[in-house]
């Protein structure tokens, strides 16, 4: 009955009549269908009965989250559904088409790595959408030295030797998916993104996102990846105060030389760190990254001490705010032309 060797996870909670189309449209083309009721109750059980006629429907009773549904499902598949090698998930709710379904399963295929659905938004966005959309890119940007067009899209395919993985990661709600992407990057792990149409069915009504709360978790969620750098810098501030005020290396540019020896220790700092905790598959990759990245940073801190300090007898800790706030948009739009360029060479409509 199944003539391909991918299975399309559907996590659905309280759903519309699309989602019995969709698993009708996706059994027709040959797919497995697996739907995961993340406790919808009684009310949309006639819908995912109705469903049952083209897809496996599993779940549970409480409400817990689009992460743990998907989390539950892709157990699911481990467990159940051995015959298969890939699994793409998707939403319910009219997002996705079947085409753009399909050519996230070929590609994942063909070239057997994970492979990230990026919308063109070449619609009229809700605006929650796009204020979530907005905030997720920078921060996400800032955090891991990665730049996506379009990192909030549930369309994605995975082959199923990473599931395992795919389980353990932090996460039970929207932030999940976040998470996910930003494992990816910061464990080097190969991943290809694929265009797909943009969709907003009923400006988005279908939708469960809530924008504040859940805007709140996914971007508390990113920053929590970015507490080293944030904890790296304040050690940076201390320690740039303590050897200027109390190491004397007899030259006029003491500031300079303290500066320039002390961010070189935080730079070695992030390397170390980085490297035990995300555990990258290239450490050369991300040593690069860092250096980089950090060297407009270095560049702009050393500018900020030599005009804030020295000329406007600001303390350091001051100009070390200063100078952390001034950065973060040219590096946001440095890791944004770097990504750009990047997104250009995989991007394409085959």
């Amino acid at each position: 009955m199944f003539s391909k060797d991918g299975v399309i996870l559907l996590p659905s909670y309280q759903p519309e009549e699309t989602l019995i189309n969709l698993s009708r449209g996706l059994s027709l083309e040959g797919f497995f269908v697996l739907i995961v009721d993340d406790g919808s109750g009684p009310k949309y059980q006639h819908i995912f009965e109705a469903c049952k006629k083209y897809a496996t429907v599993i779940g549970y009773g409480k409400n817990q989250g689009k992460g743990n549904a998907l989390k539950y499902g892709f157990k699911y598949c481990l467990d159940n559904l051995n015959d298969y090698h890939y699994v793409v998930t998707a939403d319910g709710d009219g997002q996705h088409r079947i085409d753009d379904i399909s050519r996230v399963y070929e590609r994942c295929k063909k070239q057997n790595v994970s492979v990230i659905g990026v919308r063109k938004f070449d619609v009229k966005v809700p605006i929650k959408s796009k204020i979530g959309n907005q905030l997720s890119k920078f921060n996400q940007s800032l955090v891991t030295n990665r730049y996506m067009h379009d990192n909030q899209c549930g369309l994605r395919g995975f082959p199923y030797t990473i599931l395992p993985d795919m389980i353990k990661i932090f996460g039970s709600r929207y932030e999940y998916e976040m998470n996910v992407l930003t494992f990816l990057q910061v464990k080097e792990l190969p991943f290809q993104c694929l265009r797909i149409q943009t969709i907003y069915e009923n400006n988005n009504s279908g939708s469960h996102f809530r924008p504040i709360a859940d805007t709140l978790r996914i971007q508390g969620s990113i920053l929590l990846y970015g507490l080293v750098n944030i904890l790296l810098f304040i050690a940076l501030a201390f320690a740039n105060f303590f050897v200027y005020k109390y190491v004397d290396f007899k030259l006029p540019i003491n500031l300079e030389v303290s500066t320039s020896l002390c961010f070189g220790g935080y730079l070695l700092a992030m390397l170390i760190i980085k490297s035990i905790i995300y555990r990258p598959k290239y450490l050369a990759k991300l040593a690069l990254r860092v250096v980089l990245y950090e060297l407009l940073r270095f560049i702009a801190i050393l500018v900020s001490v030599t005009l804030f300090v020295r000329v406007l007898s600001l303390n350091i800790f001051l100009t070390y705010l200063i100078c952390y706030v001034l950065t973060l948009l040219p590096r946001y739009y440095l890791v944004k032309g770097i990504g750009l360029v990047y997104e250009a060479n995989i991007n394409d409509e085959n």
